[in-house]
């Protein structure tokens, strides 16, 4: 036994089982990594379904399954989702399709939040010309409300004050000119109007 029993401990060695406990890990991931699993199979069909389900063309979200060994010896996945097309399209629905995922995960197998550890993104591609610029470094730690749409439209920019004051000043005007000519008299007479 000695000193690698010391550091190892004494099961470590013991190879009376018939392999050893490393050899039994590299077994596990092994059988992860084959194409044919169902736990793979199952998030690729799930996947599908909830691209079918909300209309997003098939070629635009492919997925990456990770096997890894997760506590207690059990294997366990990773799932990355890799956006090849429509990722401007994509970015706004990002949380709702992956909680939609989950959703339809869930309802096929109830204990995959015992196997599949996390969903993740990955773009490929430059950036498509339309993205909003990122803000100042400023604005990531000032609190950001959303807005209601009248405080919105209610809310006046200073250069759009000094259009709105010059359109305002120019109906006041036609107001004031229209109210200042006198009506035109009319001539009531008992026949046809003319």
């Amino acid at each position: 036994m000695g000193l690698m029993s010391k550091i190892f401990g004494a099961g470590a060695m013991d190879t009376s089982t018939g392999g050893s406990p490393l050899r039994e890990d590299e077994d596990l991931v092994q059988q992860a990594k084959t194409p044919g699993t169902p736990r793979r199979e199952l998030v690729q069909v799930v996947l599908r379904e909830t691209m079918r389900r909300h209309g997003v063309p098939s070629d635009w979200i492919d997925c990456r399954v990770l096997p890894v060994m997760h506590r207690h010896e059990k294997a366990a996945v990773h799932v990355q989702f890799l956006v090849r097309k429509g990722d401007q399209q994509l970015l706004g629905y990002l949380h709702a399709f992956q909680e939609s995922f989950w959703v339809e995960m869930l309802k096929f197998e109830p204990q995959a939040n015992d196997w599949l550890l996390s969903v993740a993104w990955q773009f490929y591609g430059s950036a498509v010309r339309g993205f909003a610029p990122l803000p100042e470094p400023g604005a990531w730690t000032e609190e950001t409300r959303p807005v209601p749409a009248e405080a919105a439209a209610a809310q006046v920019q200073p250069a759009d004050a000094e259009d709105l004051e010059s359109d305002l000043q120019a109906l006041y005007a036609i107001r004031d000119a229209a109210i200042s000519q006198p009506a035109p008299i009319r001539a009531v007479t008992g026949g046809e109007p003319s």
